[in-house]
């Protein structure tokens, strides 16, 4: 009886062996942070440690968040986890944060699981003093109005009078554009765009001008311990609300670290007129270069000129500007010189068109190409800034090398580029090579100087702008 008791009692007992080794299950799981703090539009990456029996594809990793819009979480794909041993692996999971508020991480693996706290928190700005200035077209690129709006709290002591500001707290620079004829802050919508074009604002970037770096567009700086820091807004939406004199604002900024700021403002908004007003200016022009760039528009309906008119100490090969250049895009029946006749500035239309004709001038204007803002047309330029010629005429007398240019020219806001050139102008490249660098640049032949010029645009501005007092 026994000799037959045996048998049967071995085959359960292979049975169970047969079973453990088919089970393919976690045996434990780790996770390095306990709790999990974010601000709202930042993200973590957690690595969870899983020890394992069976087949590690069958181990899968899940990860669920109790409410998806306070955070959510992603298990990078299984085919990426890290083995450490045969029976150990690494798996990571990615946290992002949507929206103030406390919710529950649960991660599991078989029949494992981990449960962690996940906080999210936003930065939330309430701001209650403004300083608004208005600059009008003061962006060449752009032809909208140009607001430079900024927002502080009561931590802060604003000294109008001083153009300064004291005491500690974090405040929004906002650049905004509006129309053309806007002399107060509108009610709406606002986004951010590169472009300048009405109802927006200008995300935040940098650039460096001998030396010294300048901030522009829209950023958040922050004043603490006597020190000034800036954090740049890359992109967002506000709406204004007005009720009589009192305004309402409220919206939310990406920064430069995907971190979601909230800010909100109550109160009033004195508007201060830095506009630019119309002037004459009355260059002294002593020498001057030309590019021959033959049928320009391949069209056969003219030649094209581009000339350049100088001050006495500009170097035309230099990367600065020492002086005053007029750059003037000219089409004309001749192919060896600039015929003499008046030259009239096309009109926006017809050069929106592209109704070129010969005794005609190019409008200044700009275009992206190749990811490169880009200058044509007609510009004058000096040490501090430039300006986008629209209207006027040129009067061109030429005999024997020589020229007599009467220029009356004017850009947006009425400023007048007046004068008269008296004297040769040095042929600077044939045609061929001329053709050749505009299909490369796809603008004349500028000096590098006013290629670099076109961030002088933003230095009017930010001369003016408020700076803490004491610190540079």
């Amino acid at each position: 009886m026994n000799s037959i008791l045996k048998p049967l009692l071995f085959i359960p007992a292979v049975c169970l062996l047969l079973l453990s080794c088919n089970n393919d299950d976690s045996t434990s799981l780790s996770l390095t942070k306990q709790d999990i703090a974010l601000n709202v539009g930042l993200s973590d990456t957690l690595n969870v440690v899983v020890n394992y029996v069976g087949d590690q594809a069958k181990v899968p990793v899940n990860a669920i968040v109790s409410d998806s819009t306070i955070a959510t979480a992603r298990v990078l794909r299984n085919k990426d986890d890290v083995g450490i041993s045969k029976s150990t692996f690494n798996c990571a999971i990615a946290i992002s944060a949507k929206g103030p508020g406390t919710t529950s991480l649960v991660i599991n693996a078989g029949t494992k699981k981990i449960t962690r706290t996940i906080t999210i928190s936003q930065t939330m700005l309430i701001l209650n003093q403004s300083l608004v200035q208005n600059y009008g077209l003061a962006i060449e690129t752009s032809n909208s109005n140009v607001f430079i709006m900024e927002f502080f709290p009561e931590t802060i002591n604003l000294d109008r009078n001083a153009d300064s500001f004291t005491g500690s707290g974090q405040f929004i620079h906002l650049e905004a554009f509006f129309s053309g004829k806007t002399t107060s802050v509108p009610a709406g919508t606002f986004c951010s765009n590169l472009d300048g074009s009405v109802n927006t604002f200008l995300p935040g970037d940098s650039y460096v001008d001998n030396g010294k770096s300048y901030m522009y567009g829209t950023y958040i700086e922050t004043v603490e311990n006597n020190h000034v820091s800036y954090t740049l807004v890359k992109s967002g939406q506000y709406t204004i609300n007005i009720k009589g004199s009192t305004y309402y604002i409220e919206g939310d900024l990406t920064t430069e670290t995907n971190e979601i700021v909230h800010f909100s403002y109550f109160g009033q908004i004195p508007v201060v007129d830095k506009t630019e007003k119309p002037t004459v200016v009355n260059p002294l022009f002593t020498k001057g270069d030309l590019f021959y760039a033959g049928d320009y528009y391949n069209m056969g309906l003219s030649n094209t000129f581009f000339a350049y008119l100088e001050t006495s100490n500009v170097d035309i090969s230099s990367n600065t500007l020492d002086g005053e250049v007029l750059v003037l895009h000219i089409n004309t029946d001749g192919y060896n010189q600039i015929v003499s006749g008046n030259y009239k500035m096309l009109t926006q239309s017809e050069f929106g068109n592209f109704a070129v004709r010969s005794f005609s001038l190019v409008p200044g204007n700009t275009y992206f190409y190749r990811d490169k803002l880009v200058s044509a047309g007609c510009w004058y330029y000096n040490t501090n800034s430039r300006k986008r010629l629209i209207s006027g005429n040129v009067e061109v007398s030429y005999e024997t090398d020589h020229y007599v240019m009467k220029y009356s020219l004017y850009d947006r806001i009425g400023s007048q580029i007046t004068g008269s050139f008296n004297g040769k102008l040095k042929m600077s490249a044939p045609a061929a090579k001329v053709k050749s660098e505009l299909s490369n640049k796809c603008n004349p032949v500028l000096l590098p100087a006013l290629e670099k010029s076109q961030s002088k645009d933003f230095g009017r501005i930010h001369e003016s702008q408020f700076r803490y007092m004491g610190m540079k």
